[in-house]
């Protein structure tokens, strides 16, 4: 008998949400009614509400005054800012490699890796992207390196619905099994700089594939026009 809590329910929702927007099941700009999602989940406002305060807190929801939540959208400058960022973030955890002992993270990589072939081999975009992200993670926490680790996450969280639409659309072009064989190769002989070059090349490969996806920039319903009245000159 398992003896694991259960999550609380405003962190279930948020999950279940924020897969539905990965996958692209409540696109960029569309609107996230509570009434909605009240009945598709079958809950309360309160924990939906904690959900979504969450949800904006990872990136992936944003909220204006009287409107409520909608998804974010993605510019081609806003999505070439993330991947740019998302490089040289990932070049920095490299470089932090350097001096530390590296065996136990090339295991990690190689099994990431694996992992990755297995889901491309059975179609399975959502494994495939979870064992990418491992792979990341991996070298993410042997850099141990908090403040590092607390900007990229956020950048990731943004850049998940992006890189899952990529795939979708380019399934049979992902190049990131082999460019990671070879960040492996590179770090098994010590050449900690040329991982890095590598590994910030490998991020931003895509960046001209991914901005494509979103080419108009983001557009929100302009708030309602309030009715000004003349003003009175003051009585004297």
């Amino acid at each position: 008998m398992s003896n694991s809590v259960p999550q609380p329910i405003p962190y279930f929702l948020m999950e279940k949400i924020r897969q539905g927007i990965i996958v692209g099941r409540y696109p960029p700009g569309s609107a996230l009614r509570e009434q909605a999602l009240e009945a598709e989940y079958g809950t309360s406002r309160g924990p939906l509400r904690e959900a979504m305060r969450l949800l904006q807190l990872r990136g992936l929801v944003l909220h204006e005054p009287r409107r409520g939540f909608r998804v974010r959208e993605y510019s081609v400058e806003l999505t070439q800012q993330i991947y740019r960022l998302r490089g040289l973030l990932e070049r920095h955890a490299v470089e932090a490699l350097a001096g530390k002992p590296l065996e136990p993270l090339l295991s990690e990589l190689k099994q990431a890796n694996d992992a990755m072939a297995t889901h491309f081999a059975a179609r399975q975009i959502e494994g495939y992207l979870e064992a990418n992200i491992a792979f990341h993670d991996a070298i993410m926490r042997t850099a141990d390196n908090e403040p590092l680790r607390k900007s990229i996450e956020p950048l990731n969280e943004m850049a998940q619905p992006i890189r899952f639409a990529l795939l979708a659309n380019r399934w049979g072009k992902s190049t990131a099994m082999d460019e990671h064989a070879q960040i492996i190769a590179l770090l098994s002989k010590g050449k900690i700089e040329e991982a890095a070059r590598s590994i910030e090349e490998h991020v931003v490969r895509n960046i001209a594939a991914a901005s494509s996806l979103f080419p108009m920039q983001p557009t929100s319903t302009p708030a309602p026009a309030v009715e000004r009245r003349p003003r009175r000159t003051p009585e004297r």
